[in-house]
């Protein structure tokens, strides 16, 4: 009888310590490694991105405090590797981008449209919700604003920038004859747009005679523009140079 409790209580033993060893146990080396594939960078195929926002840093590491390597401008267009990570601090995302130049470093996902096309404003344009007529909003695009391209549905463009009258990157829906993709007439805006914001009107109308002059800009849809602006710009700077006499 003795014999046969014994055998009962090793088979229970045993029987236990399978079950147990069945179980899945979550120990700190898992809690790490789930944490390092947390914290892992992901990737995806390279592709072509647009840069909304000018002098956006490019750093040696995805963060606010990595290496600075350079900056891009408003409208370049750049190679997204594919890489992406999120920084754990900031909890901000960032791409590794790489320029024409081949440097290569990370920079704010937000402040990117991966798989678009650079454009820029022709006119004044309204922007709608949706790509009808009934969504219309009460913000504009103004002549010059430069954006990113997303989509086409129709005669309509969905499209994301920081309009010249507003605070952030925004998006919406334009129609399509309000928009050009001429690289000369984005390089003109993009200079026309530094130049408007000098602090002086001397310097505003220096700037600006530089853009027209500038031979490989001729061609552009907005030189017209600019020469008004200047002429308009010298009128009121005449007048605030040479006060009226006393007669």
């Amino acid at each position: 009888m003795k014999k046969i409790l014994i055998t009962i209580i090793s088979i229970s033993f045993l029987f236990t310590s399978c079950k147990q060893e069945g179980k899945t146990t979550k120990t700190k080396d898992d809690n790490q490694t789930i944490q390092s594939l947390s914290d892992s960078t992901e990737e995806v195929e390279p592709s072509e991105a647009i840069c909304l926002l000018d002098k956006l840093s490019v750093r040696e590491t995805p963060n606010a405090k990595g290496k600075w390597i350079t900056s891009m401008s408003l409208g370049e267009k750049v190679i997204f590797t594919g890489a992406e990570t999120t920084d754990s601090i900031s909890k901000k995302q960032y791409y590794k981008v790489k320029l024409v130049d081949g440097k290569e470093g990370w920079t704010r996902s937000s402040f990117l449209v991966v798989d678009g096309k650079v454009g820029v404003m022709l006119a004044e344009v309204s922007i709608y919700k949706r790509p009808d007529l009934l969504t219309k909003t009460e913000n504009k695009y103004s002549p010059m604003d430069i954006i990113a391209v997303i989509s086409t549905q129709d005669e309509w463009i969905n499209v994301k920038g920081k309009r010249a009258d507003g605070k952030y990157i925004e998006e919406g829906w334009i129609k399509s004859s309000n928009i050009s993709e001429n690289p000369v007439d984005i390089a003109t805006a993009k200079f026309a747009i530094t130049a408007l914001s000098k602090e002086s009107m001397t310097d505003r109308i220096e700037a600006l005679q530089e853009i027209v002059n500038n031979s490989d800009l001729a061609t552009s849809s907005f030189i017209g523009v600019l020469n008004e602006k200047i002429k308009d710009y010298k009128e009121k700077n005449s007048v605030k140079l040479d006060p009226p006499s006393d007669i």
